[in-house]
């Protein structure tokens, strides 16, 4: 026969027991919830995992404020000759500086050589150091490219003129100090003539008064029906400053247009 005591103590034990071993579990489990969250954590800032053709994934795009792609149509310098250009030395006297631009700013010399007469053309901010370097009468050695434009006429593109031991190189032009001060400007007239860019776009407007009013070739198109030789205009804009470098044949009054008035409708220009 069991004693009364010794067997209260064994079932208090075996209950603790039973307690003991959910209240364990329940502390325990836990523990494997932040071990799996931990290991998924991990996985996610791992490295990319390769794709099929064992190359890593492509790295996420750039931070907000690094460099950007450049936006379609966005304006920018004039695109040179693509490829490869046969240079050649061509000799004789610089006889004078022209202007083939509505703008009336130099652009082109002529040269006489023993073979006959060479149109030169060079960028606009050259004009000041090659008419320092050589003026007309001058004995001079180009050395450049020869191309034809959209409509036929063949030049010779300068990329160095020698002249009296200076020579003067095709250089990119030297950027202002200080930002030219925009001025404003407004315009009134009728239309002389169009004009266009070497893709055959109109550009641009000459007032019966020689103003040229300058537009974007995209604005010229939407408004091509009321934009005809004789049409009544008013605009405002802003007037070209001269660019460091370019000396003027003659003054023409250029103004960048921002609105324009045809047919008693204003409209926005961009």
């Amino acid at each position: 026969m069991s004693h009364p005591t010794l067997h209260t103590a064994t079932v208090a034990a075996l209950a603790a027991l039973l307690l003991a071993s959910p209240l364990a579990h329940a502390q325990q489990a836990p523990t494997g919830k932040v071990k799996t969250k931990t290991k998924h954590a991990q996985a996610a800032t791992a490295a990319p995992a390769p794709d099929a053709a064992g190359a890593a994934l492509a790295p996420p795009p750039s931070p907000a404020g690094g460099p950007r792609p450049p936006r379609p149509g966005a304006a920018g310098p004039a695109p040179r000759p693509a490829g490869v250009q046969a240079l050649r030395d061509v000799s004789g006297t610089l006889t004078d500086y022209t202007a083939a631009n509505d703008d009336q700013v130099y652009d082109a010399f002529t040269l006489k050589t023993s073979a006959g007469t060479e149109t030169v053309r060079f960028p606009r901010h050259l004009a000041q150091a090659l008419m320092a370097a050589a003026k007309a009468g001058s004995q001079v050695t180009v050395s450049g490219f020869r191309d034809t434009d959209p409509e036929g006429r063949t030049a010779l593109h300068l990329v160095s003129l020698a002249a009296g031991g200076q020579t003067v190189r095709d250089t990119p032009p030297a950027r202002p100090a200080t930002p030219p001060t925009e001025e404003a400007a407004t315009v009134r007239g009728t239309v002389q003539r169009l004009t266009q860019d070497p893709t055959g776009r109109t550009n641009a407007l000459v007032m019966n008064d020689g103003t040229i009013v300058r537009l974007s070739p995209d604005a010229a198109e939407q408004l091509a029906e009321k934009l005809k030789t004789g049409a009544t205009v008013a605009a405002t804009g802003i007037l070209r400053a001269p660019a460091p470098g370019e000396v003027a044949a003659k003054p023409v009054r250029v103004v960048r247009a921002q609105t324009i008035t045809l047919d008693g409708v204003q409209f926005l220009v961009r």
